[in-house]
């Protein structure tokens, strides 16, 4: 290991030290199970997302995560919706990857192309565990101003800190269950947010609902109010 990746690694692991000693974040303690490879877990999130969207006529969803063809075809059957997929976790790993790591705020700022007020749900997934502060803030803008009033994101945060080099697909059984899918990543997730921090980074977007699950995740389910008055 070269001089300069030592010192980038001896960062990181002062940085998540820092954090966890502030208790910003619960370190992966040995003898903690974590999500187990390509595992099917329950969703506590997934049909009430499912049942709100689809009370709405001709809905416009946007999926955070990588193309997964089951899941795709899912969304259609269920909500007859329009689907449009983005992979920021293919754009996080591309520019780690590159070495631009520090444009990733800046890229996120602008990331997601429609017009505000025009989408219906997010899927979020488990991309913010992935984002430093400035870049969650920077996409949480994005979602806030292209989510319809109404409209709602399903996000999963982790309740342990996971210092492995990898990201989960997450692809649908059915209304309650999701398989995780362990696949190799260049980034290690950042941080674990907790539930006051969830609400300021999305707000004025309210939460509807959140659930903490076994399997060290919490899914949330956020809503952005009506214009006026708040939705509860």
């Amino acid at each position: 290991m070269s001089d300069g990746e030592n010192d980038r690694s001896l960062a990181g692991w002062w940085t998540r030290a820092r954090e966890t000693l502030q208790g910003r974040v619960q370190p992966h303690l040995p003898g903690v199970p974590l999500i187990e490879e390509d595992a099917v877990y329950p969703s506590r999130a997934l049909r009430p997302f499912l049942d709100a969207i689809r009370n709405i006529g001709a809905p416009v969803i946007v999926d955070l995560g990588p193309v997964i063809g089951s899941n795709v075809n899912f969304l259609g059957e269920q909500l007859s919706c329009k689907i449009h997929v983005e992979d920021l976790y293919g754009d996080i790993d591309r520019l780690t990857r590159s070495g631009h790591e520090d444009g990733l705020a800046a890229f996120l700022s602008t990331r997601l192309p429609y017009e505000p007020g025009s989408v219906d749900g997010v899927l979020a997934w488990d991309l913010f565990d992935y984002l430093q502060s400035g870049e969650a803030e920077a996409l949480a803008r994005q979602l806030v101003t292209c989510l319809k009033p109404g409209g709602f994101v399903m996000a999963l945060f982790s309740t342990v800190l996971n210092d492995d080099l990898v990201f989960r697909k997450y692809v649908i059984v059915d209304s309650d269950h999701l398989r995780h899918r362990r696949e190799s990543s260049v980034r290690r997730a950042k941080r674990v947010w907790l539930g006051r921090d969830v609400e300021r980074l999305f707000a004025p977007i309210e939460v509807a609902e959140s659930h903490l699950l076994t399997h060290h995740q919490r899914e949330t389910l956020l809503r952005q109010p009506f214009a006026g008055r708040k939705e509860r």
